[in-house]
């Protein structure tokens, strides 16, 4: 790819860009007579898994991955389909040699049964009901153990953090890859869960916008303090709703020192980037922010991209300056104030987070064509990794491959 001149310095450049081969759901346990069975289900495909979904540079050349909730289709009735409703997350070990993605070890997310936890939802209040397929009349049954992993980070004591969208969640996996305890909303307990539930966030998350959860996560370099923010701001999107405009995400602060017993210590919020920086036609309600990663204290790398138009940029996201609203009464008062397109903050007392466009990723890049850009990872202080979701090949590209770049900015984020 022939990078564009920048006006801030050296043109970024795509230094490598890495393809994962086909690659058998076989080798994440499912048999094929199970695959089989899911393509009279609706699977298109068996070998395009979607490991993107969440990236962790490691050292060298390996990385640890993650997928989401599984192969999935949408019905006209607006619900989902699970055309192999056993799958479950999995986080990958994969290493980037010379042009390819090569897995080197795979790890399901397990219960305390030691069954996988799946993909599907876990009750009504989440995105969508499940069926088998595009064309079932019977609902296939929700699941609380189930969730729709977004993103991966190690922790310092074995294991790792994960997020979530259903919940939306923080979750605690052990080096097993068995859940040890999954952080909810207030009020939300996943009666039936087959691990350890604890509902300690704040209580306005439960009104995320369907498939609109945490989707990054960003941990300090010591692994003591980590960040989650939600893909879209939260509320409806109907036609006369004061939300459907809204330009306003929330971002999490937790102390994960001890992990078991994660601690939230504050609650900021961010303005997505004006439209005018994205694809014309591209709406408020399509912007999503897809990954984070941690660059220094109260810094943090984000992806934001347009859905349906694309466009994608990475933005710095600098809280030293932002108001904690976590519990203050003018941010509380009323459920999703914030929110509210009609809402002076600054009469609220509340400053958001400053932000800065590292890199437009389409203006830089333009033969580049995936617009699911939802794994992240800082490799130096002017090089980062970028993972691409293929949706199992199964989405609005057929037999998409899982893609990594590693791309050097114009400018050192540190």
């Amino acid at each position: 790819v022939t990078p564009l001149v920048s006006a801030h310095g050296p043109p970024a450049k795509i230094i490598h860009q890495y393809t994962l081969p086909p690659y058998s759901l076989v080798n994440f346990g499912y048999s094929p007579a199970e695959l089989a069975v899911a393509q009279t289900n609706g699977l298109t495909t068996t070998d395009h898994p979607a490991i993107g979904s969440g990236l962790q540079w490691l050292a060298d050349n390996f990385y640890l991955s993650i997928t989401d909730r599984g192969p999935n289709a949408d019905r006209a009735d607006g619900n989902k389909a699970f055309p192999l409703p056993q799958f479950t997350p999995t986080i990958m070990l994969f290493k980037a040699v010379h042009d390819q993605i090569v897995p080197l070890s795979v790890l399901p997310i397990l219960n305390d049964l030691g069954q996988g936890v799946t993909g599907i939802p876990n009750g009504p209040s989440d995105d969508s009901v499940p069926y088998l397929t595009v064309a079932s009349t019977t609902p296939l049954p929700f699941n609380p153990d189930g969730m729709d992993i977004e993103d991966v980070h190690t922790l310092p004591g074995g294991g790792f953090i994960l997020v979530e969208e259903y919940g939306p969640s923080i979750v605690i996996v052990s080096p097993t890859g068995n859940v040890l305890k999954r952080y909810t909303p207030v009020g939300k307990t996943l009666a039936g869960a087959n691990y350890s539930v604890d509902d300690i966030l704040p209580a306005v998350f439960k009104q995320r916008r369907a498939n609109r959860g945490f989707e990054g996560i960003a941990v300090s370099d010591d692994g003591q303090t980590a960040y989650t923010l939600t893909q879209s701001p939260m509320g409806s999107t109907g036609a006369t709703s004061p939300y459907k405009d809204s330009r306003l995400v929330r971002i999490l602060r937790m102390d994960i020192s001890d992990p078991l017993n994660l601690r939230v210590t504050g609650q900021f919020v961010m303005l997505n980037e004006p439209l005018a920086g994205f694809p014309v036609g591209t709406v408020p309600k399509d912007m999503k922010i897809s990954a984070a990663a941690w660059i220094s204290q109260d810094k943090l790398l984000i992806t934001e991209w347009g859905d349906k138009l694309g466009g994608a940029k990475l933005v710095v996201v600098d809280l030293t300056a932002a108001t904690d609203v976590n519990g203050l009464s003018s941010a509380t008062a009323v459920p999703l104030i914030l929110e509210n397109v009609n809402t002076d903050l600054s009469a609220l007392g509340i400053t958001p987070a400053v932000t800065t466009v590292a890199l437009d990723v389409i203006s830089e890049f333009p033969t580049i064509k995936d617009f699911k850009f939802e794994g992240l990872s800082i490799l130096n202080d002017n090089e980062v990794a970028i993972s691409i979701d293929n949706d199992f090949g199964i989405g609005q590209t057929p037999n998409a491959e899982t893609r990594l770049y590693n791309i050097r900015l114009t400018a050192p984020l540190r």
